[in-house]
């Protein structure tokens, strides 16, 4: 087993409070939209943008954990882990957007479009926009660890997803022996496919479903100039539910201040 069974108790009470956080910052955010012109923009950013991408995020999260608990002892059949895999792209997709979102929220709410005076330099981690925002939000995005976290991680993955290589968990792990077996069924594959041996095929697909253990990791191309680490799937995204409330509250409380 992959998690220690202190570890899986963690995981499981760490993804209700995350969900419960989450689910509290989207009520909150519908209550602060409302509050706004019905015609606004600002208000379609909060409401239509951040507080769509936060419920987007909360599912993700949930279905990821049902899908795929960190109990799991085999590894996921085809289908399942391709379904993972759509959670964890809506998720990656839907934390990095969020962040614009709350930046053209506060942007419009602030008459500050023409003052930027370019879409491309809207965004909180953009010095355009950044400049404008009070001390509380500013301290927070340019600290360290947001700012690594955003550059190495929240972007890389984003790009990685929108242009290049999309982030995926692979299959399983194997030992020596299960690592050659799976490559020679790999080989076998490629020839039945040339002879239209359909039958073989998917006995090859089932020998090879069966061997390993489950890769609880996720990353994307391997071979960039800079590759990725692999990072751990569901302790990642429990982290990432966590900043999105912190930040997201942070905002929600300073967003009607100027620097």
């Amino acid at each position: 087993m992959f998690f220690y069974a202190e570890a899986l108790e963690t995981l499981e009470s760490q993804c209700v409070e995350v969900l419960a956080m989450l689910n509290d910052l989207q009520l909150k955010i519908v209550l602060e939209g409302q509050l706004l012109d019905p015609a606004s923009r600002a208000r379609e950013h909060l409401l239509h943008g951040a507080g769509r991408r936060v419920g987007v995020i909360r599912r993700s999260i949930e279905n990821v954990f049902t899908l795929f608990p960190p109990s799991t002892t085999r590894p996921l059949d085809r289908n399942t882990l391709t379904d993972v895999q759509i959670n964890l792209h809506a998720f990656l997709i839907n934390l990095y957007g969020l962040y614009d979102n709350w930046a053209w929220a506060y942007v419009l709410r602030h008459n500050l479009e023409s003052i930027i005076g370019d879409r491309r330099r809207v965004g909180l981690f953009i010095d355009a926009t950044r400049d404008h925002l009070p001390e509380q939000l500013r301290n927070y995005l340019t600290s360290p660890l947001t700012t690594e976290w955003h550059k190495s991680y929240a972007k890389s993955y984003r790009d990685a997803l929108a242009h290049r290589i999309p982030p995926y968990i692979p299959p399983a792990e194997f030992v020596p022996e299960e690592g050659r077996r799976f490559n020679e069924l790999e080989a076998e594959k490629t020839e039945c496919i040339k002879n239209s041996n359909w039958e073989r095929l998917e006995q090859v697909w089932t020998e090879q479903d069966a061997l390993g253990s489950p890769n609880f990791t996720f990353l994307h191309a391997f071979k960039e100039d800079s590759p990725p680490r692999p990072l751990i799937l569901h302790p990642q995204l429990l982290t990432d539910g966590m900043a999105v409330s912190e930040f997201g509250h942070l905002f929600l409380s300073h967003w009607h201040e100027k620097a």
